[in-house]
């Protein structure tokens, strides 16, 4: 090949396509495009978007300081089994007894998910160790504003079942700001209506920090529920392979 040919090669080689090349950091995004952050305490399976094979491992710890004076938390696998789908398994804990028994399914559904509006699907069930359960199904929403600013929403119902049964509106919001490469800033509002459990609230400000394949969420914040206000610590460590 001539000079000339083997420069117009490389030029063609390096224009970005259609296609972005996986990042080893999409760890704590909740779509692959447009890129928007995951909300840390109701988090998704794998971002929006994602492509199949790809696996992550974490754990959201909470320490609300009400009268229960214990950590929760929580470790997951995430897996996504096709492009845009995933699946979910996690094992709720309260110190070091389980909880509950968790797991969730997600789909990307169509759209213009490289600009910058992303959406899809996802069912959640957990049973509980006295036999009670529910089920959340949830519609994702996510929107980049502009390179700093962006919101991602879930909203949708919870059916709740123990000695009684309820339906109760769930509803989660979240903005963020882009600090830097590897940090950013946002608020997260989570909201649910009363069914058989009472109605919930939870306010977190938080801060993300990604490097490489290990991700970092923390936040400090406050929780609401028939108990009154409370004060809450929480974080998320995830590891992406």
């Amino acid at each position: 090949m001539t000079p000339i040919s083997i420069a117009i090669l490389n030029l063609v080689l390096q224009q970005p396509t259609g296609t972005a090349p996986h990042d080893p950091d999409e760890g704590t995004l909740s779509s692959v495009r447009p890129r928007i952050p995951e909300p840390m305490v109701f988090d998704l399976v794998r971002p929006l978007g994602a492509k199949r094979g790809e696996f992550e491992i974490n754990s959201l710890f909470r320490v609300p300081f009400d009268r229960s004076r214990a950590l929760y938390w929580a470790p997951e696998v995430e897996y996504t089994f096709a492009d845009g789908c995933g699946i979910e398994f996690e094992l709720p804990l309260r110190n070091r007894g389980v909880e509950s028994y968790k797991a969730a399914i997600q789909a990307t559904l169509p759209g213009t998910w490289k600009g910058r509006f992303v959406h899809g699907v996802q069912a959640i069930g957990e049973v509980a160790g006295e036999g009670g359960h529910q089920i959340d199904a949830l519609h994702l929403v996510g929107y980049r504003w502009n390179s700093r600013w962006s919101t991602f929403s879930m909203a949708g119902a919870r059916r709740e079942r123990s000695e009684a049964v309820g339906v109760a509106p769930l509803v989660n919001h979240t903005f963020f700001r882009k600090q830097s490469r590897d940090v950013t800033l946002g608020a997260e509002f989570n909201w649910k209506g009363r069914a058989v459990e009472p109605r919930s609230f939870l306010f977190m400000p938080q801060a993300h920090w990604r490097r490489s394949r290990v991700n970092v969420q923390a936040g400090a914040g406050f929780g609401r529920r028939s108990g009154g206000s409370f004060p809450m610590l929480s974080w998320r460590i995830s590891r992406e392979f």
